[in-house]
């Protein structure tokens, strides 16, 4: 079983590692993180597993000889179901960072979208499905 967590800022990010590793003791190899940037925090970056989207140069050189990009295979690899391979597909699209939790205690997606964020104090938040009543 495995867990695909999707995240649009590094801080959630990295609270959700920490709540993990402090509080579900899910261990730090267990823990992969997937992005189309590296990322600021030395933590993710030397703590646990981080990759960029891109792959790396073998990742290049294999999938010129192969079917499918460096992608395609690493979703193989990971077992995904269909649900958080949609998730995993449309996170990197947008820019966010993926959380693989390789761990049987947990299964699923959990996708995070700008509308589930907290608003600054004083932001005017405007619901564009009710704009034109």
């Amino acid at each position: 079983m495995s867990r695909i967590e999707t995240f649009v800022n590094e801080e959630d990010l990295l609270k959700r590692i920490q709540e993990l590793k402090d509080t579900d003791n899910v261990d730090r190899s267990q823990l992969t993180v997937y992005s189309n940037d590296t990322f600021e925090s030395l933590e993710l970056n030397e703590d646990v597993q981080s990759k960029t989207i891109d792959g790396t140069a073998g990742d290049k050189f294999v999938s010129y000889f192969s079917a499918g990009g460096p992608e395609d295979r690493r979703i193989e690899n990971m077992n995904l179901t269909h649900e958080q391979e949609e998730a995993y597909r449309f996170a990197l699209k947008n820019h966010q960072s993926v959380l693989f939790i390789d761990n049987p205690a947990y299964e699923g997606a959990e996708t995070t979208e700008l509308k589930d964020l907290d608003y600054d104090p004083g932001t005017v938040v405007i619901d564009m499905d009710k704009l034109n009543e």
